[in-house]
């Protein structure tokens, strides 16, 4: 007798069909090696289909729902939530508000309106 090449998908035995038992014994060889975190490369554990706990960091994050890809971030969405960015990025708001606030207002000009009956009578 053979032995299986289907690995953990080999608990299936004859049921299901051979496309099925490697597509699945696909996914859980991916799902079974150590995930990191996107953000700090800290080991990731999924809590629910899709959703990603960092141990080190302690970020929660989306990702594909059986294994995480390695994909790179850029500097700018690494230190998005870290506290002294939050700080900048409130000094810059704040700067961008008062050069708004400096900016000459348009005028706008208010459209005549016409004297009523009475006022016309008065006259």
């Amino acid at each position: 007798m053979a032995k299986s090449k289907l690995g953990s998908a080999g608990r299936f035995g004859v049921r299901y069909g051979q496309l099925v038992k490697k597509r699945i014994a696909a996914i859980e060889a991916k799902q079974k090696i150590r995930q990191s975190c996107i953000f700090c490369n800290g080991r990731a554990k999924r809590l629910s289909k899709g959703i990603w706990l960092c141990r080190r960091c302690g970020k929660k994050f989306a990702g594909h729902a059986y294994y995480l890809e390695k994909t790179e971030l850029t500097t700018a969405q690494k230190n998005e939530g870290k506290p002294e960015n939050k700080e900048k990025a409130k000094l810059l708001k704040k700067e961008n508000q008062t050069n708004n606030e400096e900016k000459p207002k348009k005028s706008v000009k208010k459209a005549k309106t016409s004297k009523s009956k009475s006022e016309n009578k008065n006259e």
